[in-house]
């Protein structure tokens, strides 16, 4: 009998041991989990493929960080941006993260937000002049290198082209601008007939310039674009003029739309500047920042009087070739490729 008792004790002991380990690892558990934070980000618009791709990046994490994210989209307009940031601050979130509308329009009231003790980062277009807790961008200036390095090849490194400009107040532009003249530089037998900057990145007066452009200079041979919506645009206008075998096309951030027309052979090609990894990157340095963990940003750059921290994420040149690495992200390419194959 005593033999029993004590082996009933005994298992008794296990169980109770084995409860409290497991209450323990329960507790452990609860307390690794991260306290709540809230991220605002304040897009310059939605109307960008890239940017609903960046949105799912962010929303896709999100709970498992513990983190609510605000998304809001100013339609282009730096005053609806400006009521977006004061929502926000409403909101008391805990970071914001700004793709700006006007990259120096938006300084003044980013300034005043970061003063008041909320980090802010930017994403893709930079606010000039303030205190960022850090710059989340594709490298830009390597997308305007590899549209020129293809261009140039496609043309033989001559001929004339055109280059159609962002909004000459985004960083942006200016960066894929540059990058793609550090490359044409050194193709002396290219001449650049047309260069003009556009604002807000419309497509419609993007159009209009092609238009100009091809009346002046109807013996064109190529058109760099700093962006999707502007080289369709272009391609728009070539087509008219059954012109899209005699001019090359590039353009920038490798949309759905110039996907479909690389693959039906009306674009020539476009540099992926793969939304989803911008995404993640900047949700991963805000949730630092607030919780006083270490970002792993690349470099630092000059902003008015601050050194900025700055992530820079990898870009990809698309053509016909190497499509199908887009099928995933675009699932109406599928079609268009079969019949390429």
């Amino acid at each position: 009998m005593k033999t029993i008792k004590h082996n009933i004790n005994f298992i008794f002991l296990i169980i109770l041991l084995i409860s409290l380990l497991t209450a323990c690892q329960s507790e452990k558990k609860v307390s690794q989990v991260p306290p709540k934070k809230t991220i605002g980000v304040s897009m310059a618009s939605m109307k960008e493929d890239v940017f609903p791709i960046m949105k799912e990046a962010m929303f896709d994490i999100k709970d498992k960080d513990n983190v609510k994210v605000i998304w809001l989209n100013a339609s282009d307009e730096a005053e609806k941006q400006k009521k977006d940031l004061e929502y926000l601050l409403k909101q008391k979130v805990d970071i914001i993260i700004i793709n700006p509308v006007k990259s120096i329009e938006s300084s003044e009231l980013v300034d005043k937000i970061i003063k008041a003790g909320l980090p802010v980062i930017a994403l893709d277009r930079i606010v000039d002049g303030v205190q960022l807790a850090g710059y989340i961008t594709a490298d830009s200036f390597r997308v305007g290198e590899e549209q020129a390095k293809y261009l140039s090849d496609q043309i033989d490194h001559q001929g004339k082209i055109m280059i159609l400009k962002g909004d000459k107040e985004n960083n942006v532009a200016y960066e894929i601008t540059a990058g793609n003249k550090e490359i044409l530089k050194g193709n002396p037998k290219i001449n650049i007939v047309v260069e003009k900057w556009h604002k807000a990145w419309d497509p419609e007066l993007a159009e209009q310039t092609v238009r100009n452009a091809l009346e002046e200079h109807p013996d064109l041979k190529g058109i760099l674009a700093n962006n999707s919506n502007m080289a369709m645009a272009a391609v728009k206008v070539l087509k008219e003029k059954n012109m899209t075998d005699k001019v090359v096309t590039v353009g920038a951030d490798a949309s759905k739309d110039a996907c479909i027309s690389i693959a039906k052979g009306e674009h020539n090609a476009d540099v992926d500047k793969m939304p989803y990894i911008l995404g993640l990157a900047a949700f991963k340095a805000a949730i630092m920042v607030v919780r006083g963990e270490t970002w792993y940003y690349d470099q630092h750059i000059k902003s008015g009087d601050y050194s900025i921290p700055v992530k820079m994420t990898p870009v990809m040149l698309i053509d016909k070739y190497n499509l199908i690495a887009m099928k995933d992200r675009w699932k109406e390419l599928d079609k268009y490729i079969e019949k390429m194959e």
